[in-house]
């Protein structure tokens, strides 16, 4: 490394500090508390929305991740697909297990000062064990569908558990892991610093399936296909598609009023499509319910 270089640097590196602090101060950068994978269970439980199908169970199961901003409408509408198609749509709230409203969640999980993917997985791994406690569920067939932050998580929990990793927020590994998960729907995922995904690589037995938006402002798309490519030398069953025309979330009917970001019903479709394309492809589910 040049002198220049490495004075660029240092300057970046105090930078960083300096911005860490600030954010410290203000109470935005706090320690993530480690729990036992019970305590998350317990903790968060309250707070997780399951869907269960018409019919008789046992039913293959759904995990969807919501975004930064947390619950929006379109969890309703991706949970309805899935039930739709005898699937048990299983819908943890991140933000207000951690008492995080949407303004305080714009300001600060959506500038990552706050609840990051690696964070955030311990969440996943508690959500896992509802549905294979559940008895309604059938633990053998579950997939993971996450939006744009849900996404960074789902792709982080894949790294963790590929490198044996425990979650930020978990004490250790869970003994079940990614067990009886067949399968990650991605919906604009986050790929930036510092994703793990950009590092480390995947668990190559679980495929991944990515609907990316042609010039995300929020999400970067070139950054995803870039990893995506990336997993894929690694060994990785990665798949994806590009939504033209649309804003990153333009499956979410309700902005803020101060965003730039469209929902758009006619790509929203496209979404709803894929969606429960991506199920019928990776769960057994019932003929009468799948058509």
């Amino acid at each position: 490394m040049g002198w220049f270089s490495l004075f660029a640097f240092l300057i970046a590196l105090g930078a960083g500090a300096f911005v860490g602090f600030r954010l410290y101060q203000r109470g935005l950068l706090t320690p993530v508390p480690r729990r036992t994978l019970h305590d998350m269970i317990r903790n968060i439980e309250p707070f997780t929305d399951i869907q269960i199908p018409a019919g008789k169970g046992p039913f293959p199961a759904v995990i969807l991740l919501h975004g930064c901003g947390g619950i929006r409408p379109n969890m309703a509408v991706f949970a309805k697909l899935a039930t739709d198609l005898g699937v048990m749509a299983i819908v943890p709230d991140s933000n207000s297990f951690r008492g995080i409203g949407y303004e305080e969640a714009l300001e600060t999980v959506c500038t990552g000062a706050k609840l990051r993917a690696p964070e955030r997985a311990g969440d996943l791994h508690a959500a896992l064990e509802i549905v294979r406690q559940h008895p309604d569920a059938d633990a053998s067939q579950i997939v993971i569908a996450g939006w744009s932050h849900g996404g960074w998580t789902a792709l982080e929990a894949l790294a963790l558990d590929q490198a044996g990793i425990a979650p930020a927020s978990l004490d250790q590994l869970p003994p079940n892991g990614l067990d009886g998960v067949r399968g990650v729907f991605a919906m604009y995922p986050y790929n930036g610093f510092p994703a793990r995904s950009r590092r480390l690589p995947w668990r190559p037995d679980i495929p991944v399936e990515s609907l990316l938006v042609r010039g995300d402002t929020i999400c970067d798309d070139l950054e995803s296909v870039e990893v995506f490519n990336r997993q894929i030398k690694w060994g990785a069953d990665v798949k994806w598609r590009y939504v033209e025309r649309a804003t990153h979330a333009f499956d979410e009917p309700d902005h803020h009023p101060t965003s730039s970001l469209v929902y758009d019903p006619e790509r929203a479709n496209i979404a709803y499509s894929a969606f429960q394309a991506f199920l019928k492809r990776y769960l057994d589910l019932r003929q009468d319910s799948a058509d």
